[in-house]
Parts: C-alpha cells; sequence; structure tokens
C-alpha cells in the first residue's frame, strides 16, 4: 500500500479526475475566493439571525462558520438542510442560499420559501437555476467558480461566506484568522502532497493505517463541523463507512460503543481530533475516553490541530482529513472525484 501512494503514476491513472490536484490548491483557491468575494457589493441594513440553507458538500461552509463564529457572535446562526426552512424565518432573517451546481432542489424549495416569507437573501452558486432566479429577482449573487465537485469547492464556499459575514458585521473581530489560516494550510500542503513521501507524509500514513477499517471521528466541540466533514469526505473520496460525533457529547453516548462485541469493534478505528486551546479539564476527559476505546477497537488514533487562531486549527485539521481521504480512496483502487451513487440518486 505505501508503495503505491509513492507511485505517481499509479496514482494519475486512478485519480483521473485530479482530486489531489484540487486540494493541493485550496491555500491558492482561498486566496482567490477572498478577492472574488471582496468585488461583491453587499448592503444589508438589519437582521436578527443568519439562516443558511444548503445541503452535501454545499452545506459544510456553512456549518464551519457557524462553529467558526459561535463564540464571537451574538446573532444566531442556524444552518437548514431541507427543502423547507425554520418557522422563524422571516423579515428580520438573513437567508444566505448555497448550491455550489445551482440545481440543488432542497435549496432552490428554501429559496423561494425564504423569498415568500420577507426574508434578505443572498445567493452563492456557480450558476444555473439558481443564479438565473437570483438575477431574476435581483438578488445578490457571489458567483462560485464552476468545473469543481461541490465537495471540492470548499474554499470557494466558505471563504465566500466568510467574506459575506464580515460585510454585514459578524465577522469583523476575527478576520484577522484568516490570513493565518490560509498560511498554515500552505504549509500543510507541502508535508502532506503526492509527491511527499509516505515516509514524511502524515495523511499518507494515516490513510494507510485506516486501510481495511471502519473510522469514526471525534472532535471537540471546534471541530463538531469539521469531524463532520471527515464523515462526508471518507464516504465519499475515500468509498468508506464512516460516523462522527463531537465532545463533550460523545461522553454522554459514543464512547458506550466501547462495550458493544469484539468481533464488530475490532474492525473500527477511533480518531480524535485534539485541539491545542482546549481547557485542561476536557483533554484530560478526553484522554481517558481513549484509553476506555483502546483495548475494545481495532484502533485509536489522534490527529492535532495545528495554528493559533480557532479558524486556522478548524481548517488544518480539515484539510489534513480532505488528503487522508483521498489517500484512502487511491488504496482501495477508487478515484476519490467519482461518486455513482449520488448520481444514481439524482435521476430519482
Amino acid at each position: 500500500m505505501g508503495s503505491l501512494l509513492d507511485d505517481l503514476e499509479k496514482i494519475n491513472q486512478i485519480d483521473l479526475r485530479g482530486m489531489l490536484s484540487v486540494i493541493s490548491a485550496v491555500p491558492e483557491s482561498a486566496e482567490e475566493a477572498v478577492v472574488l468575494a471582496e468585488s461583491v457589493n453587499l448592503k444589508v441594513r438589519y437582521f436578527r439571525n443568519l439562516v443558511i440553507a444548503g445541503v452535501g458538500g454545499s452545506a459544510v461552509g456553512g456549518l464551519l462558520l457557524r462553529d467558526w463564529l459561535q463564540q464571537s457572535t451574538k446573532v444566531p446562526i442556524v444552518i437548514s438542510r431541507d427543502y423547507s426552512l425554520p418557522g422563524f424565518v422571516g423579515r428580520d432573517t438573513l437567508l444566505f442560499a448555497i448550491s455550489y451546481s445551482g440545481g440543488t432542489e432542497e435549496t432552490l424549495s428554501a429559496f423561494e420559501e425564504g423569498k415568500s416569507r420577507g426574508a434578505k437573501i443572498v445567493v452563492f452558486t456557480s450558476g444555473g437555476e439558481m443564479e438565473k432566479r437570483a438575477r431574476a429577482d435581483h438578488v445578490t449573487v457571489y458567483k462560485l467558480p464552476a468545473g469543481f465537485q461541490p465537495r471540492a469547492a470548499i474554499a470557494h464556499q466558505f471563504l465566500s461566506l466568510v467574506v459575506a459575514a464580515r460585510k454585514v458585521g459578524i465577522a469583523d473581530d476575527s478576520w484577522w484568522e484568516v490570513r493565518e489560516a490560509i498560511d498554515v494550510l500552505k504549509l500543510l500542503r507541502e508535508e502532506n502532497r503526492l509527491e511527499t513521501l509516505q515516509g514524511s507524509n502524515p495523511a499518507k500514513r494515516l490513510a494507510t493505517e485506516l486501510y481495511g477499517y471502519i473510522p469514526f471521528i471525534y472532535g471537540s466541540r471546534i471541530h463538531e463541523a469539521v469531524a463532520y466533514r471527515w464523515n462526508t469526505q471518507l464516504n465519499e473520496n475515500g468509498k468508506s463507512p464512516a460516523g462522527s460525533s463531537f465532545i463533550p457529547e460523545a461522553f454522554h453516548n459514543a464512547i458506550v460503543a466501547s462495550e458493544a462485541d469484539n468481533e464488530l469493534l475490532k474492525k473500527v478505528c477511533a480518531i480524535f481530533l485534539l485541539d491545542p486551546a482546549e481547557g485542561e479539564h476536557l483533554t484530560a476527559k478526553t484522554r481517558r475516553c481513549m484509553e476506555i476505546m483502546k483495548p475494545c477497537f481495532g484502533k485509536v488514533l489522534e490527529v492535532k490541530a495545528s495554528g493559533e487562531g480557532r479558524l486556522a486549527r478548524m481548517l488544518s485539521a480539515l484539510y489534513f482529513g480532505d488528503f487522508v481521504s483521498a489517500y484512502l480512496g487511491l488504496l482501495y483502487g477508487k478515484d476519490p472525484s467519482i461518486v455513482e451513487s449520488i448520481d444514481r440518486l439524482k435521476h430519482i
């Protein structure tokens, strides 16, 4: 397996649509996203809550924004991943509608409902029906570059949301973290890119550890959305079953999985996303949780976030997981970009 991940010719024969190249370009995509988003004229005078509507890969940016700003903003941020919006949505709501493809039926439905309720709407899309409807209704559009898988457009989706949040006044105090986060991603890219051999490549080594195991990801509260992203990326890029939970919630339910039948657990790998800024009590309890799991689970591993700011720590853990998921898919002989099951379901 190790030789496969270091064999560029074989990798290129499997990764036909270039998912690893897209992942490697994330820091530059993030910089481009900020420049593009800053050029959009967005003025919203008054709102009491922010609702972000999106599903699948298009929802992750909203989840990240919520987790990043949860301790600094007084504006409630709610993520809606459904055809309909929460009952409180109305004229005091700012609605960010995200559909990378522009054709996501759930988000189109949420857009129409938000419009009928008088919400202030901003659209994030690469085109399609979503852009057409937004332009017709004179709704502000953040135009995302086309040609990506929705999950691979995370840099453009998330940073566009970040800039928009700053423009409406809910991310000003945390804006300094954006530059640091991008710099941290550039350092991580050098360690984990395809050209870096497995002996010096943490993402390749972790993917090899996960081969043949079912991963469950546990993140601290700051990494709730990141753990979910690991879950979905392992599903889509890695072609692997996976699950996720967050701490301290996992202390009250997920820990009991250690009491399951040994035959069930021996193929399960628990991965803990550890944050260097966690409090001493929470860190100690997380370590104790890992100690309880280790004799029972097939493997218990840890990943440490890096960076000083909250955003850098979140995105460092997320970016590392993107690399891991793509490498795992390649170990299974699967093109990380192809998602046949999703395509089949859309044709119903």
